[in-house]
């Protein structure tokens, strides 16, 4: 099916940038949107291509860029999102700072203008390491993983 908007949860990813507290500035301009850009490895980024193709059926402008080995894919909100730890308890949109590792709520849909494409909207977003959790492991955090267990 092409062309229909498409949600996913994202696999774990990489913070590269966070603009979460307040709205992206761009040159001296508000964009007045929330945005953060994940960074994806190549085990990891199937359900994203597979999410982008089903929004925009492989036409256009894709929103996942690679660069280095990584896969980075940058999401926008024209509202504030929630955060939540790994117990899915409210936390600060502070904590999301970079090289944090988070799951995202992530929505693909396309669009015609400039040549079409598809882009990606933020979601609700859960903390699963900040770079101050150093102790804990990605591997030990995702042991009991359910994705029925998420709040969004």
């Amino acid at each position: 099916m092409t062309g229909t908007k498409v949600q996913i949860v994202s696999p774990p990813a990489s913070v590269l940038e966070a603009h979460l507290t307040e709205t992206e500035k761009f040159d001296g301009t508000d964009t007045r949107k929330y945005s953060m850009t994940l960074a994806f490895s190549e085990d990891q980024v199937q359900p994203i291509r597979e999410a982008i193709l089903e929004a925009g059926g492989g036409k256009g402008r894709s929103p996942l860029k690679e660069r280095d080995g990584l896969f980075l894919l940058k999401a926008r909100s024209t509202y504030p999102v929630r955060v939540v730890d790994v117990a899915n308890e409210p936390i600060a949109l502070e904590r999301i700072t970079v090289g944090a590792e988070v799951r995202a709520k992530l929505g693909f849909a396309s669009y015609k203008s400039q040549g079409g494409g598809v882009t990606t909207y933020l979601g609700n977003i859960q903390l699963l390491r900040s770079v101050y959790d150093a102790q804990v492991t990605l591997g030990d955090l995702l042991d009991d993983y359910d994705e029925s267990d998420l709040p969004f």
